[in-house]
C-alpha cells in the first residue's frame, strides 16, 4: 500500500522528510518520489540517527532545472534592473 504524501497547513519547512518532500514536489505517493530520487530529485542528506532529509532549495533547483528555468541562488538584486 502506498504511503500518502503530507501537506503542511501554512508553509513548507526548509528541511523535509520523504512524506513532506513528496507532497512538495507534487508526487502522488512517497514511493513515486523515492523512485525518482537520484534521477529527477536530489539525494537527501543522511546523518547517523536522523531520518533522510531534503532541503527545499535543492528540490526547487531540481524542479527549475527540469523546466528549463535558471535557478538563481543570489539574494542580491540588480539595482540597474530596478531603475
Amino acid at each position: 500500500m502506498a504511503r500518502q504524501v503530507a501537506f503542511p497547513p501554512d508553509a513548507w519547512p526548509r528541511e523535509m522528510n520523504a512524506e513532506l518532500a513528496a507532497g512538495y514536489c507534487g508526487e502522488p505517493s512517497v514511493e513515486a518520489f523515492l523512485a525518482k530520487v537520484g534521477k529527477v530529485y536530489p539525494e537527501p542528506i543522511r546523518t547517523p540517527g536522523v531520518l533522510p532529509k531534503w532541503h527545499r532549495r535543492k528540490l526547487d533547483q531540481a524542479i527549475d532545472q527540469r523546466h528549463g528555468l535558471r535557478a538563481d541562488d543570489s539574494l542580491v538584486e540588480d539595482l540597474e534592473a530596478l531603475i
